[in-house]
């Protein structure tokens, strides 16, 4: 008969209709475990989850309820950046840079004290008695009267082309 030579659908399971000895459906499900892996878009790490067949491939509107809220949360997002910070955090961070340009500032003004510069600003400020200062002071003004001399106002590029005066 046809059942004892293999090709009837009785026992005997066919190679080609899916391989191995048929189950039942609860059997198979229990011994069966798929592994779902997906990369959370946000953060970018992996997760990797154990899953039933029959509730991968039949999910009930209460699983899908997270998977739905994790995707509408990556769709529906706003297209500019979110703030990183609290405005308490941030004024905060400003106040310290503040304080510290403050004290940079302190810090620069009183070594420019010491710096050479125009004698009319020695005068102003009461140290044309320091003979260094009054020195380095003569060399600058020196140096910036001789620069002047050697470049006259209005003597640039315009000097050389002569040619072609609609600019």
């Amino acid at each position: 008969t046809m059942e004892s030579r293999g090709g009837g659908m009785g026992g005997v399971h066919d190679s080609r209709m899916g391989g191995g000895p048929p189950r039942s459906g609860d059997a198979a499900n229990e011994s069966m475990k798929l592994t779902q892996i997906t990369q959370n878009p946000m953060t970018g790490q992996l997760d990797i989850r154990q899953i039933q067949p029959n509730t991968t491939m039949f999910p009930s509107a209460t699983s899908t309820l997270p998977q739905r809220q994790q995707i509408s949360n990556t769709v529906f997002r706003p297209h500019w950046n979110l703030p990183t910070m609290s405005l308490s955090e941030l004024a905060e961070r400003e106040r310290a840079e503040a304080i510290q340009r403050g004290e940079a500032q302190k810090i620069a003004e009183e070594q420019a004290k010491f710096q050479p510069r125009r004698y009319e600003q020695l005068v102003r400020d009461g140290m044309e008695d320091d003979e260094k200062l009054v020195e380095a002071s003569a060399k600058l003004d020196r140096d910036w009267d001789d620069w002047k001399e050697a470049n006259p106002r209005g003597s640039g590029n315009k000097m050389s082309e002569r040619g072609d005066r609609n600019f």
